[in-house]
Protein backbone atom coordinates (compact mmCIF):
# COMPACT_ATOMS: atom_id res chain seq x y z
CA UNK A 1 0.00 0.00 0.00
CA UNK A 2 2.47 2.27 1.38
CA UNK A 3 4.59 1.54 -2.50
CA UNK A 4 1.37 2.66 -4.21
CA UNK A 5 1.49 5.87 -2.30
CA UNK A 6 4.78 6.48 -3.08
CA UNK A 7 4.35 5.82 -6.66
CA UNK A 8 1.58 8.14 -7.22
CA UNK A 9 2.99 10.47 -4.75
CA UNK A 10 6.38 10.84 -7.20
CA UNK A 11 3.67 10.99 -10.24
CA UNK A 12 1.84 13.79 -9.15
CA UNK A 13 5.47 15.76 -7.93
CA UNK A 14 6.34 15.08 -12.05
CA UNK A 15 2.82 16.80 -13.03
CA UNK A 16 3.37 19.73 -10.81
CA UNK A 17 7.15 20.27 -11.40
CA UNK A 18 6.73 19.93 -15.54
CA UNK A 19 3.76 22.88 -14.81
CA UNK A 20 0.79 19.91 -15.81
CA UNK A 21 -1.30 18.48 -13.52
CA UNK A 22 -3.63 15.50 -14.80
CA UNK A 23 -7.17 15.92 -15.24
CA UNK A 24 -9.42 14.70 -12.29
CA UNK A 25 -6.70 15.09 -9.57
CA UNK A 26 -6.01 18.69 -9.09
CA UNK A 27 -6.92 20.95 -12.29
CA UNK A 28 -10.87 21.55 -12.27
CA UNK A 29 -11.25 24.30 -14.22
CA UNK A 30 -12.53 27.40 -12.00
CA UNK A 31 -16.21 28.02 -11.65
CA UNK A 32 -18.03 30.40 -14.27
CA UNK A 33 -17.24 33.32 -14.19
CA UNK A 34 -14.10 34.45 -13.19
CA UNK A 35 -13.88 37.73 -15.28
CA UNK A 36 -16.80 40.46 -17.00
CA UNK A 37 -18.74 39.47 -19.46
CA UNK A 38 -19.49 41.36 -22.72
CA UNK A 39 -22.96 41.37 -24.75
CA UNK A 40 -22.62 42.68 -27.97
CA UNK A 41 -25.14 44.92 -28.97
CA UNK A 42 -24.94 44.85 -32.95
CA UNK A 43 -27.11 48.33 -32.85
CA UNK A 44 -25.73 52.17 -32.08
CA UNK A 45 -26.12 53.57 -28.12
CA UNK A 46 -29.95 54.53 -27.25
CA UNK A 47 -31.80 51.84 -28.86
CA UNK A 48 -34.27 49.11 -27.92
CA UNK A 49 -31.59 46.91 -27.56
CA UNK A 50 -29.29 48.89 -26.28
CA UNK A 51 -31.81 49.87 -23.64
CA UNK A 52 -32.91 46.20 -22.93
CA UNK A 53 -28.97 44.95 -22.86
CA UNK A 54 -27.69 47.61 -20.38
CA UNK A 55 -30.85 47.32 -18.08
CA UNK A 56 -31.11 43.29 -17.90
CA UNK A 57 -27.24 43.56 -18.01
CA UNK A 58 -27.14 45.23 -14.52
CA UNK A 59 -29.34 42.32 -13.01
CA UNK A 60 -27.23 39.62 -14.22
CA UNK A 61 -24.22 41.12 -13.09
CA UNK A 62 -25.60 40.94 -9.78
CA UNK A 63 -26.88 37.26 -10.52
CA UNK A 64 -23.26 36.02 -11.36
CA UNK A 65 -21.67 38.18 -9.34
CA UNK A 66 -18.95 40.00 -11.90
CA UNK A 67 -19.63 42.76 -13.94
CA UNK A 68 -21.15 42.64 -17.55
CA UNK A 69 -20.46 45.03 -19.78
CA UNK A 70 -22.30 46.16 -22.98
CA UNK A 71 -20.21 46.75 -26.51
CA UNK A 72 -22.17 48.08 -29.54
CA UNK A 73 -20.49 47.13 -32.81
CA UNK A 74 -23.17 48.63 -34.88
CA UNK A 75 -23.46 48.18 -39.22
CA UNK A 76 -25.20 46.27 -41.51
CA UNK A 77 -28.36 46.50 -39.94
CA UNK A 78 -26.83 44.33 -37.06
CA UNK A 79 -24.28 41.86 -39.45
CA UNK A 80 -21.53 43.42 -38.45
CA UNK A 81 -22.11 42.71 -34.87
CA UNK A 82 -23.43 39.63 -35.16
CA UNK A 83 -20.49 38.79 -37.11
CA UNK A 84 -18.43 40.06 -34.66
CA UNK A 85 -19.96 37.99 -32.24
CA UNK A 86 -19.47 34.77 -33.91
CA UNK A 87 -15.86 35.27 -34.34
CA UNK A 88 -15.20 35.68 -30.22
CA UNK A 89 -14.02 32.23 -28.06
CA UNK A 90 -16.84 30.22 -27.30
CA UNK A 91 -16.30 30.73 -23.63
CA UNK A 92 -19.52 32.29 -21.99
CA UNK A 93 -17.88 35.27 -21.58
CA UNK A 94 -18.98 37.34 -24.69
CA UNK A 95 -23.26 37.02 -25.41
CA UNK A 96 -24.95 38.71 -27.95
CA UNK A 97 -28.26 40.46 -27.67
CA UNK A 98 -30.55 40.74 -31.27
CA UNK A 99 -33.05 40.67 -32.83
CA UNK A 100 -34.54 39.54 -35.69
CA UNK A 101 -33.11 42.40 -38.27
CA UNK A 102 -29.51 41.38 -36.63
CA UNK A 103 -29.54 37.48 -37.46
CA UNK A 104 -32.21 37.15 -39.44
CA UNK A 105 -33.48 39.87 -42.28
CA UNK A 106 -29.62 40.76 -42.13
CA UNK A 107 -28.33 37.14 -42.87
CA UNK A 108 -30.73 36.39 -45.89
CA UNK A 109 -29.66 40.27 -47.61
CA UNK A 110 -26.57 39.66 -47.67
CA UNK A 111 -24.57 38.36 -50.72
CA UNK A 112 -22.71 35.35 -49.15
CA UNK A 113 -24.79 34.81 -46.19
CA UNK A 114 -21.98 33.72 -43.35
CA UNK A 115 -24.19 31.85 -40.65
CA UNK A 116 -27.44 30.22 -39.87
CA UNK A 117 -29.06 32.00 -37.12
CA UNK A 118 -31.22 28.53 -36.68
CA UNK A 119 -28.32 26.78 -35.69
CA UNK A 120 -25.02 28.86 -35.38
CA UNK A 121 -26.87 30.78 -32.63
CA UNK A 122 -27.32 29.42 -29.07
CA UNK A 123 -30.54 30.81 -27.78
CA UNK A 124 -30.38 31.55 -23.56
CA UNK A 125 -33.66 33.82 -23.91
CA UNK A 126 -36.08 35.87 -24.87
CA UNK A 127 -36.27 38.61 -23.45
CA UNK A 128 -38.95 41.16 -24.32
CA UNK A 129 -40.38 43.27 -27.23
CA UNK A 130 -41.58 46.25 -28.53
CA UNK A 131 -44.01 47.82 -30.98
CA UNK A 132 -43.24 48.95 -34.06
CA UNK A 133 -44.62 52.44 -35.14
CA UNK A 134 -45.06 54.62 -37.71
CA UNK A 135 -44.48 58.42 -36.80
CA UNK A 136 -45.30 61.64 -38.95
CA UNK A 137 -43.66 65.12 -38.28
CA UNK A 138 -45.26 68.19 -36.65
CA UNK A 139 -44.81 69.75 -39.74
CA UNK A 140 -47.56 67.40 -41.42
CA UNK A 141 -51.19 67.95 -40.97
CA UNK A 142 -51.85 64.43 -40.11
CA UNK A 143 -53.76 63.49 -37.24
CA UNK A 144 -54.76 59.91 -37.92
CA UNK A 145 -53.21 57.35 -39.62
CA UNK A 146 -56.47 57.51 -42.05
CA UNK A 147 -55.61 61.33 -42.96
CA UNK A 148 -52.27 60.34 -43.70
CA UNK A 149 -53.21 57.35 -46.15
CA UNK A 150 -56.45 59.60 -47.88
CA UNK A 151 -53.34 62.50 -48.85
CA UNK A 152 -50.65 60.14 -49.53
CA UNK A 153 -53.55 58.20 -52.38
CA UNK A 154 -54.29 61.62 -53.13
CA UNK A 155 -50.94 63.00 -54.05
CA UNK A 156 -48.84 59.57 -55.07
CA UNK A 157 -44.85 60.46 -54.80
CA UNK A 158 -45.14 63.48 -52.71
CA UNK A 159 -44.46 62.03 -49.12
CA UNK A 160 -41.04 61.24 -48.21
CA UNK A 161 -40.56 58.42 -45.82
CA UNK A 162 -37.70 56.88 -43.85
CA UNK A 163 -36.30 53.97 -42.22
CA UNK A 164 -32.76 53.55 -40.58
CA UNK A 165 -31.21 49.93 -41.79
CA UNK A 166 -32.03 48.40 -45.31
CA UNK A 167 -34.18 45.16 -44.32
CA UNK A 168 -34.98 45.37 -40.33
CA UNK A 169 -38.07 45.16 -38.49
CA UNK A 170 -38.57 49.10 -39.35
CA UNK A 171 -38.51 48.62 -43.39
CA UNK A 172 -40.28 45.35 -43.35
CA UNK A 173 -43.41 47.41 -41.42
CA UNK A 174 -42.60 50.49 -44.29
CA UNK A 175 -42.62 48.42 -47.06
CA UNK A 176 -46.26 46.21 -45.64
CA UNK A 177 -47.20 49.64 -45.09
CA UNK A 178 -47.09 50.90 -48.42
CA UNK A 179 -47.88 47.23 -49.80
CA UNK A 180 -50.94 46.62 -48.08
CA UNK A 181 -52.46 50.42 -47.87
CA UNK A 182 -51.29 50.59 -51.62
CA UNK A 183 -49.54 54.00 -51.05
CA UNK A 184 -46.75 55.59 -53.28
CA UNK A 185 -44.39 57.84 -51.50
CA UNK A 186 -40.39 58.43 -51.46
CA UNK A 187 -38.01 55.80 -49.74
CA UNK A 188 -35.09 57.53 -48.05
CA UNK A 189 -33.14 54.98 -46.12
CA UNK A 190 -30.69 56.51 -43.91
CA UNK A 191 -27.60 54.20 -42.57
CA UNK A 192 -28.10 55.59 -38.90
CA UNK A 193 -31.56 56.62 -36.76
CA UNK A 194 -29.67 60.00 -36.17
CA UNK A 195 -30.40 60.59 -39.50
CA UNK A 196 -33.71 59.86 -39.97
CA UNK A 197 -34.70 61.99 -36.57
CA UNK A 198 -33.05 65.04 -37.88
CA UNK A 199 -34.80 64.77 -41.30
CA UNK A 200 -38.05 64.85 -39.08
CA UNK A 201 -37.62 67.36 -37.01
CA UNK A 202 -36.34 69.15 -39.78
CA UNK A 203 -38.98 68.97 -42.27
CA UNK A 204 -37.04 67.17 -44.86
CA UNK A 205 -39.27 63.91 -44.48
CA UNK A 206 -42.56 63.30 -43.66
CA UNK A 207 -42.73 59.87 -41.99
CA UNK A 208 -40.92 57.07 -40.95
CA UNK A 209 -41.34 53.39 -39.12
CA UNK A 210 -38.62 52.89 -35.79
CA UNK A 211 -39.39 51.60 -32.07
CA UNK A 212 -41.58 53.14 -29.34
CA UNK A 213 -38.71 53.71 -27.51
CA UNK A 214 -37.04 55.42 -30.16
CA UNK A 215 -39.83 56.98 -31.19
CA UNK A 216 -41.35 58.11 -27.46
CA UNK A 217 -39.47 60.88 -26.61
CA UNK A 218 -40.67 62.55 -29.41
CA UNK A 219 -43.99 61.88 -29.38
CA UNK A 220 -43.68 63.49 -25.75
CA UNK A 221 -42.75 66.56 -26.97
CA UNK A 222 -45.26 67.13 -29.76
CA UNK A 223 -42.13 66.79 -32.68
CA UNK A 224 -43.79 63.76 -33.66
CA UNK A 225 -47.09 62.08 -33.94
CA UNK A 226 -47.53 58.50 -33.87
CA UNK A 227 -49.93 57.44 -36.21
CA UNK A 228 -50.11 53.59 -35.97
CA UNK A 229 -48.54 50.53 -34.08
CA UNK A 230 -47.46 47.08 -34.62
CA UNK A 231 -50.23 46.70 -31.54
CA UNK A 232 -51.81 48.41 -29.02
CA UNK A 233 -50.06 50.44 -26.72
CA UNK A 234 -51.13 50.99 -22.99
CA UNK A 235 -49.38 54.63 -23.21
CA UNK A 236 -50.37 55.69 -26.27
CA UNK A 237 -54.76 54.16 -26.21
CA UNK A 238 -55.84 56.49 -28.85
CA UNK A 239 -52.96 54.72 -30.91
CA UNK A 240 -54.16 51.78 -33.48
CA UNK A 241 -52.67 48.65 -34.56
CA UNK A 242 -52.57 47.79 -38.24
CA UNK A 243 -55.45 45.02 -37.67
CA UNK A 244 -57.23 48.01 -36.03
CA UNK A 245 -57.31 50.01 -39.35
CA UNK A 246 -57.24 47.15 -41.51
CA UNK A 247 -53.31 46.16 -41.83
CA UNK A 248 -53.12 43.02 -40.34
CA UNK A 249 -49.97 42.03 -41.54
CA UNK A 250 -48.24 45.52 -39.64
CA UNK A 251 -47.91 42.73 -36.58
CA UNK A 252 -44.25 41.72 -36.55
CA UNK A 253 -42.70 43.85 -33.21
CA UNK A 254 -39.21 44.35 -32.66
CA UNK A 255 -38.18 41.69 -29.90
CA UNK A 256 -35.11 40.85 -28.31
CA UNK A 257 -33.26 37.76 -27.81
CA UNK A 258 -30.17 36.84 -25.52
CA UNK A 259 -27.62 34.14 -27.80
CA UNK A 260 -24.17 32.58 -26.72
CA UNK A 261 -22.10 30.67 -29.06
CA UNK A 262 -23.76 26.85 -29.43
CA UNK A 263 -20.11 25.77 -29.05
CA UNK A 264 -19.77 26.92 -25.12
CA UNK A 265 -19.54 23.95 -22.93
CA UNK A 266 -23.18 23.18 -21.49
CA UNK A 267 -22.05 23.61 -17.67
CA UNK A 268 -21.25 27.27 -18.53
CA UNK A 269 -24.75 27.78 -20.62
CA UNK A 270 -26.72 26.04 -18.11
CA UNK A 271 -25.92 28.64 -15.51
CA UNK A 272 -26.02 31.34 -18.23
CA UNK A 273 -29.83 30.29 -18.57
CA UNK A 274 -30.65 29.71 -14.82
CA UNK A 275 -29.01 33.35 -14.68
CA UNK A 276 -30.90 35.18 -17.53
CA UNK A 277 -34.16 33.49 -16.25
CA UNK A 278 -33.79 35.00 -12.70
CA UNK A 279 -32.16 38.08 -13.83
CA UNK A 280 -35.20 39.41 -16.02
CA UNK A 281 -37.63 38.80 -12.61
CA UNK A 282 -35.69 41.02 -10.86
CA UNK A 283 -38.25 43.97 -10.06
CA UNK A 284 -35.45 46.68 -10.69
CA UNK A 285 -35.33 45.65 -14.29
CA UNK A 286 -39.42 46.15 -14.77
CA UNK A 287 -39.07 49.59 -12.56
CA UNK A 288 -35.99 50.95 -15.11
CA UNK A 289 -38.13 49.77 -18.33
CA UNK A 290 -41.57 51.20 -17.02
CA UNK A 291 -42.82 53.52 -19.65
CA UNK A 292 -39.93 53.30 -22.11
CA UNK A 293 -41.95 51.08 -24.49
CA UNK A 294 -39.76 48.08 -23.56
CA UNK A 295 -41.70 45.28 -22.58
CA UNK A 296 -40.26 42.21 -20.48
CA UNK A 297 -41.82 38.78 -21.59
CA UNK A 298 -39.24 36.13 -20.67
CA UNK A 299 -39.25 32.88 -22.70
CA UNK A 300 -37.21 29.61 -22.18
CA UNK A 301 -34.21 29.22 -25.06
CA UNK A 302 -37.12 26.53 -27.07
CA UNK A 303 -39.29 29.49 -27.68
CA UNK A 304 -36.98 31.58 -29.07
CA UNK A 305 -35.62 29.10 -31.28
CA UNK A 306 -38.83 28.53 -32.28
CA UNK A 307 -39.49 31.90 -33.26
CA UNK A 308 -36.32 32.24 -35.16
CA UNK A 309 -37.43 29.46 -37.44
CA UNK A 310 -41.18 31.05 -37.81
CA UNK A 311 -39.74 34.92 -38.66
CA UNK A 312 -37.24 33.51 -40.79
CA UNK A 313 -39.94 32.20 -43.63
CA UNK A 314 -41.91 35.36 -42.41
CA UNK A 315 -38.64 38.16 -43.37
CA UNK A 316 -37.65 36.09 -45.89
CA UNK A 317 -41.48 36.65 -47.94
CA UNK A 318 -41.82 40.12 -47.05
CA UNK A 319 -38.37 40.81 -48.27
CA UNK A 320 -38.47 39.10 -51.51
CA UNK A 321 -42.24 40.73 -52.39
CA UNK A 322 -41.16 44.02 -51.65
CA UNK A 323 -37.71 43.30 -53.95
CA UNK A 324 -35.61 44.60 -51.08
CA UNK A 325 -31.98 44.02 -51.85
CA UNK A 326 -28.57 44.76 -50.44
CA UNK A 327 -26.89 47.50 -52.18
Amino acid sequence: MRIKETVLCAVLAVFLLSGVCPAGVFAQEAAFPTKPITIIVPFPPGGFLDLGARTIGESLSRELKTPVVVENKAGGAGLVGSLAFLNTKPDGYTLLAASGAAVISSVQLAKNPTFDPRKDLLPLAYLGDTPGVMAVGKHTPFKTFNEFVQYAKANPGKLKGAISGLGGEAHIMFETIESDAKLDSKLVPYPAIQGVITGILGGHLDWWCGTLPGVMQFQKSGDMRILLATRKIAELPGVPSGADVGLPDVSVNVWMGLFANPKTPKEVTDKLIAAVAKAVKDPEVAKKLSGTGFTLAYKPPAELAKLITAHWGLYDKVLKDAKIKAN
